[in-house]
């Protein structure tokens, strides 16, 4: 099934800005209350670092989709792997996250605002981590004439 190459993009987009809002929310609402955690067992030293780390991967992940969206001219091999690759890793991103929200979660009413936010980023990641795999096989195929199949028009490099 062809999807046309225009509802690729913005799907490919879609899942940037879903990255972009999860390491936004991480940066701004979960970061400083885990820095200021003084409940007992917690370990803000060893957990902030991981967080920015998380945005970090997360912003890099958003930036190439945002670029792999505005270069990329239909599907090939080397596309369609990268993109898989990319969905993974979001995938595993939000397999991550959820390990902190549970760790947050137990921790009961003082860490409440942390463990909702860390929720939604990992249903953002889960979201946005099949949307890229599925793009990934819905777009166009390049042909060797340059056309993308599904389409009478020529297809421009």
């Amino acid at each position: 099934m062809a999807v046309s190459p225009l509802l690729c993009r913005r799907l490919l987009v879609v899942c940037a800005v879903l990255l972009f809002a999860v390491a936004l929310a991480v940066a701004v609402g979960v970061i400083p209350p885990v820095r200021a955690a003084t409940f007992p067992g917690a370990t803000p030293g060893r957990a902030v670092p991981a967080f920015w780390v998380s945005v970090g991967l997360h912003l890099v992940v958003a930036l190439t989709l945002v670029f792999t969206a505005m270069r990329s001219k239909g599907r090939s091999w080397i596309s369609t792997s990268g993109l898989v690759v990319m969905g993974l890793a979001v995938l595993l991103f939000g397999i991550a996250l959820t390990d902190a929200f549970f760790a947050y979660h137990s921790e009961g009413s003082s860490m409440r605002t942390v463990s909702v936010l860390l929720f939604f980023c990992v249903a953002a990641d889960s979201l946005a981590g099949v949307l890229t795999i599925t793009t990934a096989f819905l777009r166009p195929k390049r042909t060797r004439e340059g056309l993308t199949s599904g389409s009478s028009r020529p297809h421009n490099p």
